[in-house]
């Protein structure tokens, strides 16, 4: 009975040391929703019943359902017509609309709809997408978002909420977009200033519109940039871009030093508008705490942990979505030009198979965060026109 004793008495200790020694969790706030972030913010909810995964986009006004997922799932509507669907890209997708009624939940909230167009979206964000939630379903309230711990919250209004650690900016409505007033610093003579699109649904830091580039001339000024092209940019398919790096961006009441960002060279599409300097996404959001107050048009920004952090170029040298659910394989969307990985014969729509011999099957949407950080060189297995090719290049950053 004595060593019977002691036997339970041990593993009671064990199992105290374990709970005590693992990370504690902290609760969400009560009317907290969570959401995934992986350059894009995802919420997870019920369209007319169906689980699926949207992402969140101020650059989009109502729901969008993703064609495949649409496709995958039993939905009985009836009433449709077509339309051209614009966007970023070199043209407008083709679409078909839904004019019945579409419920969206998610949390404690419940939202409905029509004109709700199906497009392909998997192509651009890879399967985890199931649809886009835009920015109407928001008016009439205040929004936070919290990066770090993967929630948002709905509140009805600012008296629900604690802004005295945060600093406001103002921002402008027009039509149915929200503008931020953003001061881009090129260098100690070139500052571009004004009114840039609060985009939630853009995932880099700050890009420039194709209108900004050529007004500036910065295909001439920027001497050390870096030329990218996708097929998928976005609605409208193809686009391309420079990356390079700013001196600063100021935000508010903050500044950025040595931002990683990008201009636009799309002859047409939203990145060619002329009607703003251009966008403001999730690499310089995810640096903050953010409450937006859709009743007022005011941001409230409190810097978090990743503030500090300096902003790097990509090292993978190419962009690819995990299509591993519908297409069992990584699918390229961009490369970036005279980078290791276009050296080496990675071609865009190139399927990836493998990774250093590990299927990607085996790898979930989830340990990709950070997946790459660790590796210096990459044996990818492709399979491009049914034959199979083993490409292997260094990781390196592109500048």
């Amino acid at each position: 009975m004595k060593n019977i004793l002691s036997t339970i008495l041990l593993a009671l200790i064990i199992a105290v040391t374990s709970c005590t020694n693992k990370e504690q969790v902290i609760p969400l706030p009560d009317n907290a929703f969570p959401i995934v972030y992986r350059g894009h913010l995802y919420v997870k909810g019920d369209a007319d019943s169906i689980q699926g995964n949207f992402v969140f986009d101020t650059g989009a006004s109502n729901f969008y359902y993703d064609s495949t997922y649409f496709a995958g799932n039993e939905y009985y509507y009836t009433d449709y017509f077509s339309a051209l669907l614009p966007g970023a890209g070199a043209k407008p997708q083709k679409v078909e609309v839904i004019k019945d009624t579409v419920a969206f939940e998610f949390g404690e909230h419940l939202y409905r709809t029509n004109i709700v167009p199906i497009l392909q979206l998997k192509p651009i964000l890879g399967d985890f997408a199931d649809g886009i939630l835009g920015m109407e379903y928001f008016y009439g309230s205040v929004l936070e978002i919290n990066y770090e711990r993967e929630y948002m919250c709905l509140y009805r209004n600012l008296d629900s909420v604690d802004t005295s650690a945060y600093s406001k900016i103002k921002l402008i409505k027009k039509g149915n977009r929200l503008f931020i007033p953003l001061q881009v610093n090129i260098n100690d003579t070139l500052s571009i200033a004004g009114e840039y699109q609060v985009d939630f649904g853009c995932g880099g830091s700050v890009v420039l519109t194709s209108a900004t580039t050529n007004k500036f001339n910065l295909l001439d000024i920027i001497d050390e940039k870096t030329a990218y092209f996708t097929k998928y940019g976005g609605v409208g398919g193809e686009s391309a871009s420079y990356d390079f790096r700013t001196a600063s961006v100021q935000i508010g009441d903050y500044e950025f030093k040595d931002v990683c960002m990008d201009f636009s060279t799309d002859k047409s599409g939203a990145l060619s508008s002329d009607k703003h300097l251009g966008l403001l996404g999730n690499g310089i959001y995810e640096r903050f705490n953010v409450f937006i107050d859709f009743i007022n048009n005011d941001m409230y920004l409190k810097p978090n942990s990743k503030y500090a952090e300096p902003f790097e170029f990509s090292k993978l040298s190419f962009s690819y979505v995990d299509r591993n659910k519908t297409m069992d394989a990584w699918i390229v969307t961009g490369l970036y030009r005279n980078c290791n990985a276009e050296k080496a014969g990675l071609k865009i729509d190139d399927r990836i198979l493998a990774v250093n011999g590990t299927s990607v099957k085996q790898i979930t949407y989830e340990s990709q965060k950070g997946f790459w950080d660790e590796l210096a060189k990459v044996s990818l297995t492709v399979k491009r026109d049914e034959e199979l090719k083993e490409i292997t290049f260094k990781l390196e950053t592109i500048q």
